[in-house]
């Protein structure tokens, strides 16, 4: 694993917030370099998701990622029964963390969900210049976040080449 790259990584979530890059760039270090050492370290976190038993790397590894991005308040977890109202106050909590401007609720929205609430997310950040991230998890919910549109490939590259689940919209 190269140090450089998931600085970089972590830098499309984080922008310019270089103390909430270094903490999530160690943590998820751990889990790549030491994926057991990861587990025993946060295995209360782990334990809150019904994670017990060890994981797969893989798993172990997009977990992780939620986490990490999580406790800097940079992913919204919802249930694929919330609506796209209820996602657009998750995306407008991540983008006040990155110090973006925030985007008005759609009401009109209110009744769609699952994979079209996605849909609806990804139309309304397209014109401010963003794209909408969707973290691999392996359950009912959805973990998103947002990186800037034209950083959309870079952040599918560096995911892929360090290893972790995501859907670019």
């Amino acid at each position: 694993m190269n140090q450089e790259t998931l600085n970089r990584f972590v830098q499309l979530f984080t922008l310019n917030d270089t103390e909430a890059t270094q903490r999530v760039s160690e943590r998820l270090a751990l889990v790549l370099n030491e994926p057991a050492a990861y587990q025993e370290q946060f295995a209360e976190e782990l334990e809150e998701r019904d994670i017990v038993a060890e994981l797969p790397v893989q798993e172990l590894r997009d977990v992780a990622l939620i986490d990490a991005l999580l406790s800097e308040e940079l992913v919204w977890e919802c249930d694929w029964e919330d609506t796209a109202a209820m996602l657009i106050v998750g995306i407008n909590e991540i983008l006040m963390t990155q110090r973006r401007p925030r985007w008005p609720s759609e009401p009109a929205r209110d009744t769609v969900k699952g994979p079209e609430a996605l849909d609806i997310v990804q139309e309304l950040l397209e014109p401010a210049g963003l794209a909408l991230v969707l973290l691999t998890l392996d359950s009912d919910s959805y973990a998103v976040s947002v990186v800037a549109d034209a950083q959309a490939e870079e952040t599918r590259q560096l995911a892929r080449e360090l290893g972790f689940g995501v859907t670019v919209y």
